[in-house]
């Protein structure tokens, strides 16, 4: 009898226990009410590149106008958290890598005007890109006690530590048990696409696998989103990899992926470059679920009709004061256009890269220049040149080696450059003087040396002028790394500089050195 009384007790106590859990869980249900969905507002750029200032882009019409400047971007982004505000929604700033080196001011002073910018900015995560290593691993750490803002990687470790090179991610709560988490992850080529000595202590790791741990950690908690510098054809692996994500913010393409790619269930952002456009994504969140929808998205373009930010126009202005005058001289005139947008210099021969390695093969001597592509990273238009637009067009501080290479190894060097398709954008594509070739699905093919145009000779030698960056494996140039070379310790912007002063006039053109006949 006592049995029987206990047991239904203790049935009674459970059946309460249910109720309250019922209770706690989903109370909506009893009272009838739905909860109202959480709003949030994700605003975001990427691959900045030291842009702070404005600079002159070509309109649809081929007129010149005024894009980008971090004070406009600043001021558009205050004018939507105030918006945002008044409604209370949360809004939220993401940088998706590559602040870093592309102007003098970014260069000179590494990387310090962009982070004291995107503080006053008030930005909430960066996600670490390749060129956050510039000016070397010390800097690096630098900028991040600098910044008011976590720089988030999942991937980067110490190697021989394996510890984490910085947070994997961000968790910022909505309200008592809903949370926002944006997981950061770098592409796994840092290691080729950065100068090697700067990353030497560093190791990537597989970024699906990465970020999925890390996701695994944090779902639970509500929406999540990857803040990436992997690019586009990696973030797509990982939204298939993880349908749970609410999105992806992307860089390192330079691309404006307009309207979003949706990779399965994730929708996929990238805001193009240097501050030319501000990317904006309104989610609403189920409270009860978790679960985040895209209601409305839109790139914002950043033009001479936005005003700019008094704080952070005031930050630059201070900072171009130290630099001065001295990168405003005009030191020659362009007769022509050089070419150095990054969907042709990166695939075909341009006028640029013709002008700059024909300049490297005369100074040196050296029977044949190969330039990397990805060391020049803007035009040169028709006019005057000052030392500012070298260094946009030419940001890093490479110098130029000699190596002595047989007809066998240039060979494969050409077979490396040629390796990836238009769409690849690959830095590692090469302009060249002193010989030409031609390509055929990848394949080179009658490549001829010389005035004379004579046949390449495997086993014969050729002094190759390259710059120190390939000469230690960047780019995927593992065959040059450990090769004996001559260290000339002439810069290559500087010996461009010099040579445009002493000339007065740059005259280039196409002329057939690379040919492809796909």
């Amino acid at each position: 009898m006592h049995g029987k009384r206990f047991l239904a007790a203790l049935r009674f106590f459970l059946a309460c226990l249910l109720l309250l859990w019922a209770a706690g869980c989903a109370g909506h249900w009893f009272t009838g009410e739905t909860p109202a969905p959480v709003p949030v507002t994700i605003l975001f750029f990427n691959d900045l590149h030291g842009h702070l200032q404005p600079f002159e882009i070509k309109s649809g019409e081929g007129r010149q106008e005024e894009a980008g400047g971090i004070a406009r971007m600043a001021s558009l982004v205050r004018q939507i958290r105030e918006e945002n505000s008044r409604k209370n929604v949360r809004t939220l700033v993401l940088v998706a890598g590559d602040i870093l080196q592309g102007t003098p001011m970014s260069t000179v002073f590494r990387g310090e005007p962009d982070v004291e910018c995107l503080n006053a900015m008030g930005v909430d995560a960066l996600a670490v890109g390749n060129h956050e290593f510039d000016f070397g691993l010390d800097n690096f750490h630098r900028l991040q006690t600098l910044a008011a803002f976590p720089f988030l990687s999942a991937n980067i470790v110490d190697r021989a530590s394996g510890r984490p090179l910085c947070l994997s991610s961000r968790t910022l709560s909505l309200a008592d048990d809903l949370a926002v988490t944006i997981i950061g992850v770098t592409t796994e080529d840092l290691l080729t696409t950065t100068m090697p000595a700067n990353v030497a202590s560093l190791d990537v790791r597989d970024a699906v696998l990465s970020v999925g741990e890390v996701y695994g950690r944090v779902h639970s908690r509500g929406p999540v989103i990857l803040l990436s510098h992997a690019g586009y054809k990696v973030d797509g692996t990982i939204a298939m990899a993880l349908p749970g994500l609410t999105a992806i913010v992307g860089g390192h393409d330079h691309v404006l992926i307009s309207p979003y790619q949706q990779v399965g269930s994730v929708p996929i952002f990238q805001a193009l470059e240097k501050g030319r456009y501000l990317g904006r994504v309104d989610l609403m969140i189920d409270p009860v679920s978790g679960r985040a929808v895209v209601a409305d998205h839109a790139y914002l373009p950043i033009t001479d009709r936005v005003a700019s930010d008094p704080q952070v126009a005031a930050i630059v202005a201070a900072w171009q004061g130290q630099l001065g005058d001295r990168f405003k001289q005009v030191i020659g005139r362009a007769e022509v256009f050089l070419d150095g947008e990054r969907g042709r210099i990166r695939y075909e021969e341009t006028a640029l890269g013709n002008w700059v390695t024909d300049v490297v093969r005369e100074h040196t001597g050296a029977q044949i220049a190969l330039i990397n592509a990805g060391a020049m990273r803007t035009s040169i238009r028709p006019g005057p040149v000052t030392v500012e637009d070298v260094f946009k067009t030419m940001p890093f501080a490479n110098e130029l080696v000699l190596m002595d290479l047989t007809g066998a190894e240039i060979g494969e060097v050409l077979r490396r450059a040629v390796r990836s398709s238009r769409g690849d954008n690959d830095g590692g594509f090469l302009q060249v003087s002193g010989l030409t070739f031609e390509v055929r699905d990848h394949a080179v093919e009658n490549v001829r040396v010389g005035p004379e145009r004579q046949p390449l000779q495997s086993g014969a030698l050729y002094r190759v002028a390259v710059t120190d960056f390939m000469a230690t494996g960047g780019d995927s140039y593992t065959l040059l790394k450990g090769k004996p070379h001559i260290q000339t310790g002439l810069p290559l912007r500087e010996l461009i500089v010099d040579t445009i002063r002493r000339r007065g006039v740059i005259n280039a053109r196409e002329e057939g050195r690379i040919l492809r006949r796909e």
